[in-house]
């Protein structure tokens, strides 16, 4: 069997047929990121525009980090690759295959930089889209060069922009509208201060800077869509498509995308008119309800549930003492913190239920656990602190949330910001800094020497500002509670945790004991 490519498009009918309308088109994105999600949602509504002839433009993907897996696919098959839909949409099920040839181009700055600076100064690409995971909106210090690319997304974008702001003279019209779909608050206004700060360290001038703040708009924007990426049972899907396609991606149908910003950026990028669930908006109300009852509760199912022996968020949903915690932790412990109306929440939090419960995703708790301190640090914890009381029933659900993570995170083999993990005899693929993976690593070899006791392993983890940066300080009020949970989950099992749980809830409640 084949493998899809530019010259099997062409030589086959019916994939040319789909193929046609991006055949001559222009580049007008650069994207930075080529992973799942990013192709299974923003490329392909790229598509949909595309196929029927609203926005007429393709896609240039740059890998960003040097650890990149997805470019050499790219790049073999010529961008091409194929989306599956599955699931229900409106109450009728969906099960569809859709051929996407928005990408033009895969390039990696770190072997082809002149060439991923040439495709930045094109008078086309006028569009910049990322998704590098709430890891990369962060900032980390590094050497300013135009020779070769820096290692974070903050240092590249700058260095692309001021390419771009030498090669039109610093022409106002030549700026970028730019779309971070990192799941962090107020990401465009988060990455606009980051280059603004590698502007600062590299001295790029006042004139640069001044065009970056006039000639490009950062939008904040929101994502949804549950994308679980290349399917373990791919040789059905290949016989079902009649080619091999590497960069295959499940996705359920539902989808929304959330965009605040000028009227310009309607203009230029039209996904409505493409009958696509966007909305030109505030992210805030999206962002609120979507972050804290669809993300949050992801990062505080994961590693529980991972460490129950269970694999995808189908089978949590179907497991009954994880799918009891889940529904607590919605209920009890997120909508009460919630200014939203009853309804609301309830008819929003039901409908994240029917997601999960989706069984044609194979959503696999390890790829939600991928940043999963940098995640909990994002969606979990800012809902936490909103708690007040020390002894509130709620705060029980995040504890042992967290003891599940710290649990998980137990480093074995590190590789730069990867590391293999193992616990309650489990292989893990984590992914931090280096830095981080190997400070945990040091306090699971003191705590498993005998040399420090459970309270200070937790006391010294949840205190350190490298991982919770400016939570470091509340975080380290709940060493008690968090290590009384980890203490049961090692000592015994995840089922002993979610028991002391239910103590402590009824306890803190007044309930009786059953």
């Amino acid at each position: 069997m084949k493998q899809l490519s530019h010259s099997l498009i062409l030589s086959n009918e019916e994939l040319k047929h789909q193929s046609e309308p991006a055949a001559e088109l222009p580049e007008k994105i650069l994207q930075i990121g080529e992973g799942n999600f990013i192709r299974g949602f923003n490329d392909w509504m790229v598509e949909q525009m595309n196929r029927q002839g609203i926005f007429n433009g393709r896609v240039i993907a740059v890998q960003p980090t040097p650890h990149g897996r997805k470019m050499p696919d790219v790049k073999a098959q010529n961008g091409a690759y194929t989306v599956v839909l599955r699931g229900t949409e409106q109450g009728t099920s969906v099960d569809r295959a859709d051929l996407i040839t928005a990408i033009s181009r895969g390039i990696n700055p770190y072997e082809e930089w002149n060439e991923l600076v040439q495709a930045a100064c094109q008078p086309d690409v006028q569009i910049m889209m990322s998704n590098t995971t709430e890891a990369g909106l962060t900032y980390q210090p590094e050497d300013w060069s135009r020779e070769k690319a820096a290692l974070s997304f903050p240092g590249k974008l700058t260095q692309l922009l001021y390419e771009r702001f030498l090669a039109y003279d610093g022409d106002p019209d030549k700026g970028w509208t730019l779309l971070p779909c990192e799941l962090v608050e107020r990401n465009g206004d988060v990455l606009k201060e980051l280059v603004l700060r590698k502007i600062n360290d590299w001295k790029l001038g006042e004139a640069f800077e001044t065009w970056i703040l006039e000639s490009n708009e950062f939008c904040q924007t929101l994502v949804d869509r549950i994308v679980t990426g290349y399917p373990d049972n791919a040789e059905e899907f290949e016989e079902r498509l009649g080619y091999k396609d590497k960069l295959l991606t499940v996705a359920e149908p539902f989808h929304l995308f959330v965009i605040e910003g000028s009227s310009r950026v309607k203009d230029i990028l039209p996904l409505d008119q493409a009958g696509l669930n966007v909305r030109f908006a505030s992210v805030s109300d999206f962002a609120e309800l979507k972050i804290r009852l669809l993300n949050a509760p992801h990062t505080m199912i994961f590693a529980l549930s991972y460490l129950n022996g269970i694999d995808t968020v189908y089978e949590t949903m179907k497991n009954q003492s994880m799918r009891s915690f889940l529904d607590d932790v919605m209920d009890e412990a997120i909508k009460p913190l919630l200014a939203f109306p009853e309804e609301e929440k309830d008819n929003f939090s039901s409908a994240v239920l029917e997601r999960f419960e989706n069984p044609f995703q194979r959503h696999f708790l390890t790829d939600l656990g991928q940043n999963g301190m940098q995640k909990f640090k994002s969606r979990v914890l800012p809902l936490w602190e909103r708690i007040e009381g020390d002894d509130n029933s709620a705060s029980h659900y995040f504890a042992a949330a967290l003891a599940g993570l710290l649990a998980y995170y137990q480093p074995a083999e590190i590789s730069g910001d990867k590391a293999e993990g193992r616990a309650f005899g489990r292989k893990i693929p984590l992914r931090e800094t280096e830095e981080s993976l190997t400070y945990i690593a040091g306090q699971w070899k003191e705590y498993k020497e005998g040399s420090i006791s459970i309270i200070t392993f937790t006391e010294n983890l949840l205190s350190r500002e490298e991982l919770w940066e400016n939570k470091a300080g509340f975080l380290k009020k709940k060493t008690s509670e968090t290590a009384a949970y980890l203490q049961a989950l090692i000592e015994n099992d995840v089922e002993e945790a979610l028991q002391l749980l239910k103590e402590n809830t009824r306890r803190t409640n007044n309930e009786p004991a059953k």
